[in-house]
């Protein structure tokens, strides 16, 4: 199947129970009382604020980090605002060097409203008042689209690395405490390179599995404030692409909604 086959699917029952876009662009120089400024700017959408430890910065698998890198003295630990709808589906978190907008399905029957349905939009519009408040554009560095989804076991072939999988012919020593399959893919893209993460693991019950589809696009030079979005639309069709390279057909089939092929 074509990408542009691919990209063009939707399935009226997706089995996403979340889904996350992001884009971290250099430090502003914001502290905590100018991210809550900040965040009151959404509060209206988003009332229930909570502060949290902010996320470190992101570096393509493979590449090492900068180790410990903070010194006592050097002041309060850097800071991540959360900001919640009232019931608790919507979250944008917000910090120095980066702007995350989540959906979750927090009601059994709650359906993914979509990326381009509503997701998108809605980070275009957070963006733009993110855009305007440190006074200086934001430069893109990476951008992030992931999805969590919850899918039912009895529906065979998630991954055809699923048939070199088998019961031991003897029990495995001690007591199974995690597992989990990945593979971490790496491709270029017009704005730089990407990393696509797929992830496989059980979901607590012996009924689902946990299926986690994440691409991270990083900008292979300096990209202009205006492309931060085409950053995130990179990375949401990257996951898309591996969501439906990672499921079988035999899978989608009870997703499709009347009339869908």
């Amino acid at each position: 199947m074509a990408i542009d086959d691919i990209l063009a699917r939707s399935l009226a029952h997706p089995p996403v129970v979340e889904a996350v876009a992001g884009i971290e662009f250099r430090p502003r120089g914001m502290d905590v009382v100018a991210l809550v400024r900040e965040s009151d700017k959404w509060s209206g959408r988003y009332p229930a604020v909570t502060a949290q430890g902010a996320l470190p910065p992101t570096r393509p698998v493979g590449q090492p980090g900068p180790g410990f890198e903070m010194q006592l003295g050097e002041g309060l630990m850097p800071v991540r605002i959360w900001a919640a709808s009232a019931d608790q589906s919507w979250l944008v978190q917000s910090q120095d060097d980066r702007l995350l907008l989540n959906w979750r399905r927090v009601v059994a029957d709650d359906s993914y409203p979509g990326y381009l349905g509503q997701i998108r939009p809605e980070f275009e519009r957070l963006l733009d008042i993110v855009s305007k408040q440190g006074g200086a554009d934001i430069v893109p560095l990476v951008a992030e689209f992931s999805y969590v989804n919850q899918i039912p076991t009895a529906e065979a072939g998630l991954h055809s690395a699923y048939a070199v999988f088998r019961q031991p012919d003897r029990a495995i020593p001690g007591r199974v405490v995690g597992q989990r399959y990945e593979v971490v893919s790496q491709f270029d893209h017009e704005l730089g390179i990407g990393q696509l993460t797929v992830s496989i693991e059980p979901a607590g019950s012996p009924e689902m599995t946990m299926l986690t589809v994440s691409a991270k696009v990083f900008a292979g030079r300096h990209l202009a404030p205006t492309e931060a979005l085409q950053l995130v639309d990179r990375a949401h069709d990257a996951s898309k692409e591996g969501f439906f390279a990672i499921v079988s057909d035999t899978a989608t089939n009870q997703w499709r909604g009347p009339g869908e092929s």
